[in-house]
């Protein structure tokens, strides 16, 4: 947009001024696929040549829920679960790891809290509902990015994780501030580890870049 954020009243819809990146929420759906993989890899339910049969949708708590175009591919493994993006894959993937195990390696990627990065208005993701629901019904949505919401600087930061060893950063901006006195502060982050060992980091990799080179 074309304004002069020196003259911030003058502007009649402020909204230009917010950062959609780290002050609004939205539903990814499929594109957290890859951290519940990693996560069931990590427990050791799966492995990328698991397989299970798609029957083109699956049951759950008498909910009905469908591949993206409700069709069946048969008998496949886990690397065609994230090849295709098969929901019915994804709710297999969570019945092996179990609502406990989502529930926290959800959080280890930081999907509940701010990322820190400098800038204003950081607000954190919408996850109260997996977090406190008993129902079966929504960890299997959340398998698949469905009813759970993140910032794109949120989503972007954990996706990281997967391929950098397991390790969750703090986007930044800012690396150090010079002064005019020629004194230089250098600004330091903190990195948290995931719940995600070195070894599965390399393995999702491998799989995310056969989803890329080969789907």
């Amino acid at each position: 947009p074309d304004f002069n954020p020196n003259d911030f009243s003058k502007i009649k819809n402020i909204s230009v001024f917010s950062n959609p990146l780290v002050e609004n929420v939205f539903e990814f759906g499929s594109v957290v696929k890859p951290l519940i993989m990693a996560a069931a890899l990590n427990e050791g339910v799966v492995t990328p040549d698991t397989k299970y049969e798609d029957k083109g949708s699956v049951m759950v708590e008498q909910k009905e829920i469908f591949n993206f175009d409700k069709k069946a591919r048969g008998v496949v493994n886990m690397q065609e679960v994230l090849s295709q993006s098969l929901n019915t894959g994804m709710v297999f993937v969570y019945q092996k790891l179990g609502k406990e195990n989502l529930k926290n390696y959800l959080l280890s990627y930081g999907i509940k809290e701010k990322t820190g990065i400098d800038l204003p208005n950081e607000t954190s993701g919408l996850v109260s509902n997996i977090l406190n629901s008993p129902r079966e019904i929504e960890y299997a949505n959340a398998s698949f990015g469905q009813g759970i919401a993140f910032t794109p600087m949120e989503i972007i930061r954990a996706l990281a994780s997967l391929s950098n060893g397991g390790n969750l950063v703090v986007p930044h901006l800012v690396r150090e501030i010079k002064y005019d006195n020629g004194t230089l502060t250098e600004i330091k982050y903190e990195t948290l580890p995931t719940k995600i060992t070195k070894q599965t980091s390399d393995t999702i990799t491998s799989m995310l870049v056969t989803v890329m080179d080969k789907a």
